[in-house]
Order: structure tokens, then C-alpha cells, then sequence
């Protein structure tokens, strides 16, 4: 059910996985964690690597898909507030909180790092539109079409893979402003003080991080809690659940930016730099501080659309909101 990507709410099959101790056997044979302690194990084992032994065949063209990162060094963080400032209304309106400012203001920035024309930047919508699916595609096969129109656009996307920073981005852009316009108090607190906005960042990526779920698989024999773990088996860290593991967060459904540092809050990346984090980061520090003002204002005028099968990102498709 989980990996179906049917569910609006991944967080009872997380519970329910977690229920069953340190490790949970699927019926696919993967083995699956959400104990902080257990993914902090596997990803920092050099032992567990994103390659695949043997991937499935609608797996194998998008097997790679993580190798690839955003330019480098990221933008200056002044010219992304500025890019996302003139996208946010500062009067009554209506808009899309997805596609009129996140997916747009991290499909600037990235076409601002590569030095794309404005014709070009329409190419590059088109192919972070159509690759966004990918990370999904590794573990939940995908419906024909999109799967074909992603593999196209893969092989030809300006800035290579690295467009699909562009969908890590805008989620966790939306993901980062919902959580403060629902926080009691949040939002005026960063219209005071924008430095909150690397604390809000910071707990974005472990209340709803940009890639809840991670594959590795075992280079060799590991044995880890309850847990066998033989060479060549597939194991998935589920890095959302185990940011939210109760034995190492208190309150661990509360999002509060006031949380201590310490334990490390979890990125999928972690023993396998891939220089997404960083700009998703960026991205998400930038959005907070040029909708600062506004915020304060800002409320969710409808139902927020997920994408289907889309178990890795949780992508978003719709978030109306209103000023």
C-alpha cells in the first residue's frame, strides 16, 4: 500500500511498519526500517550503496536517476529571495502555492545557475515536468505514458538530470510554508525575525522531508537489530518515519523549529552526497524569507492534490491558497 502511492496520508502504514519492530520483512523480500538508529546504520555504511544488483525492467531506466546533482556552488541566496519575492502576491488574490510560486521559483533559480536564455528556461519546465516522476518511478512503476515521456526527456533534459532538484525543491517549498501558516504564532515570528527561517528549513526536513523514502542495496552480509541482512538484498530506509522515531524525538508529530539540533535530523543523502540537500535547502530558506511578509495572511483555500504513485517525493500537484 505504501509503495502504491494511492494514499494521501503515508503516516499510519509508517506506524504500522514500526509496530513490527526495528525491521520489517515485505512480501517483496526488501527489507524496510523506521528506526532512527537502524537508518543511521545502514546510511552510513559504505556497505549499502544506491546501485542495484538486478534492477526490475520499468526500474531499470531511472536506476541512476540520484547520481546526479544541481550545479555548483548554489545561487547567491539574496538574487533566489528576490526571484521568489516577485512571485508572491502582496495584495488580495488567489493562487497556486505549487505551480505559481514554489515549482516556478526553483525552475528560475535552477535556470539562473545553468545561464539559460528565457527560451530556454520554457524547455527546461518542460522536462523537470516531465522527469519529475523519476525518483517515484524507482520503486512504484509508473503508468506507461509518463514513464515513456520521462525516459525522452531524461536523455535530452538541459542541465541533465539535475532538473529533478526543481520538484525536491517545490515540494518541500510548499510542505516548508504550510507547516508555518499552521503553526499557531510561526508565521509572525518570521515576519519578525526572517532568521527563523533556517530553523523552519531545518525542521521541514525532518517533519516532511524532500525524499521519504531511500533504497540501498547490501554489498555484503549485515546483521543489524533483529535483522540478517545477506548480500544483494534491498533494503529501503523509510528517512520521513525514522525522523520521526518517538525513542529519539519527543513529540515527534509536533513541527516545532525550536528543537533542539541534537540527534541529527536524517537526509537521504546522507552517505551518498548528491549536492540536492543543499539546494533544496537553499531554496526552501529563500521561499520562507521573501513570503515572510505575507504569510501572516496566507491561508490554504482548498484540498492540497498529491500526486499518485509517488511513494519517494509525496509530490504535490495543486495547493490553493489565498491572501
Amino acid at each position: 500500500m505504501l509503495l502504491c502511492g494511492h494514499d494521501d496520508d503515508p503516516w499510519h502504514w509508517y506506524e504500522h511498519i514500526r509496530a513490527s519492530g526495528p525491521w520489517f520483512r515485505s512480501r517483496t523480500g526488501t527489507w524496510v526500517t523506521t528506526s532512527h538508529t537502524q537508518a543511521v546504520e545502514v546510511l552510513d555504511d559504505p556497505a549499502f550503496t544506491r546501485a542495484w544488483s538486478s534492477a526490475p525492467d520499468w526500474a531499470a531506466p531511472f536506476a541512476g536517476i540520484q547520481a546526479a546533482a544541481p550545479p555548483d556552488p548554489l545561487p547567491d541566496r539574496e538574487t533566489l529571495v528576490r526571484q521568489y519575492a516577485g512571485l508572491m502576491p502582496t495584495s488580495a488574490a488567489r493562487f497556486d502555492l505549487m505551480r505559481d510560486f514554489a515549482w516556478e521559483g526553483a525552475l528560475r533559480g535552477l535556470a539562473a545557475q545553468l545561464g539559460l536564455s528565457s527560451a530556454d528556461t520554457g524547455r527546461l519546465d518542460a522536462h523537470a515536468s516531465a522527469t519529475r516522476v523519476s525518483p517515484d518511478a524507482v520503486l512504484s512503476p509508473q503508468q506507461l505514458l509518463v514513464t515513456e515521456r520521462a525516459i525522452a526527456a531524461l536523455a535530452d533534459a538541459p542541465g541533465g538530470a539535475a532538473v529533478l532538484g526543481v520538484e525536491l525543491a517545490a515540494n518541500t517549498v510548499c510542505r516548508a510554508i504550510l507547516a508555518t501558516c499552521r503553526t499557531e504564532g510561526l508565521a509572525d515570528r518570521l515576519a519578525a525575525d526572517p532568521e527563523l527561517s533556517t530553523r523552519i528549513a531545518t525542521e521541514t526536513f525532518r517533519a516532511e522531508p524532500p525524499v521519504h523514502l531511500e533504497r540501498r542495496t547490501a554489498l555484503e552480509d549485515r546483521e543489524l537489530a533483529c535483522a540478517r541482512i545477506t548480500a544483494g538484498s534491498e533494503v529501503v530506509v523509510a528517512v520521513a518515519a525514522a525522523n520521526r522515531d518517538p525513542q529519539v524525538f519527543a513529540d515527534p508529530g509536533r513541527f516545532d523549529p525550536d528543537r533542539p539540533e541534537a540527534p541529527a535530523v536524517l537526509s537521504a543523502d546522507r552517505g551518498c552526497r548528491d549536492g540536492l540537500a543543499g539546494f533544496v535547502v537553499a531554496h526552501v530558506e529563500a521561499a520562507l524569507r521573501a513570503a515572510a511578509q505575507t504569510l501572516p495572511r496566507l491561508s490554504v483555500a482548498g484540498p492540497v492534490i498529491h500526486r499518485r504513485r509517488s511513494p519517494v517525493l509525496r509530490g504535490i500537484s495543486r495547493c490553493p491558497v489565498e491572501i
